[in-house]
Formats: structure tokens, C-alpha cells, sequence
């Protein structure tokens, strides 16, 4: 499976100011979008898509891992992944919380 799109969302007051742009080639897609969910939320998202020719998940999950360190420690996220096949498990949402990593297929 390809993966065709990622989006990490977070919540916004664990954002640090002055956040650097994440590494596009090292990720694997050559757009990018950050965007703040300014309501009872409170979230951003980064948004990843137009993957590069030879993306992988495996390329994008050690690049996201750098790019969370950026983060302060213990920070919640989710992850949702698409991928090209569009089958019914080619959607994936990850969430970090408590300490620990957690994944499930979802339509």
C-alpha cells in the first residue's frame, strides 16, 4: 500500500512558538499544510500530502518521529494515514496517549 496522505494533529497549546517547518523530502510528500482549530478543541493539524514517487510508511513514520520531538515530552497525537489502495483498511489512525502508541483501522 502507498501512502497517499498523513495528517498529525495535536493540541494546539503544546505548539511551541517559532515551530520549524517539517523536513517534506525526509517525510516523503511534497505538500504541507498547518492549520489551528480555534474552537472548543483546540487542536492543530499538519497536514502531509502529494506524496513523493518512492514515499514509504515505514520513510514517513521514522521522519514523524523527529518531527514530534519538537513537541514537549508526553505530548498526545493523531496520526491518520491514507493509502492508495482504498480498501476497507487503507485508512489508519494512530494515537499516542498515556504513554503509549495505539493503532486501529478505520473507514
Amino acid at each position: 500500500m502507498n501512502l497517499t496522505q498523513a495528517v498529525l494533529t495535536v493540541p494546539s497549546h503544546m505548539v511551541p512558538g517559532g515551530m520549524p517547518q517539517p523536513d517534506l523530502k525526509q517525510l516523503g510528500f511534497n505538500d504541507f499544510e498547518r492549520c489551528s482549530i480555534i474552537d472548543t478543541t483546540k487542536l492543530t493539524r499538519f497536514e502531509f500530502s502529494r506524496p513523493t514517487k518512492h514515499a514509504t510508511e515505514a520513510q514517513f513514520d521514522e521522519a514523524i518521529e523527529q518531527f514530534i520531538w519538537f513537541f514537549a515530552k508526553g505530548t498526545p497525537y493523531v496520526i491518520d494515514k491514507t493509502f492508495a489502495d482504498n480498501t476497507p483498511d487503507s485508512h489508519h489512525r494512530y494515537y499516542y496517549t498515556n504513554n503509549e502508541r495505539v493503532c486501529e483501522a478505520i473507514s
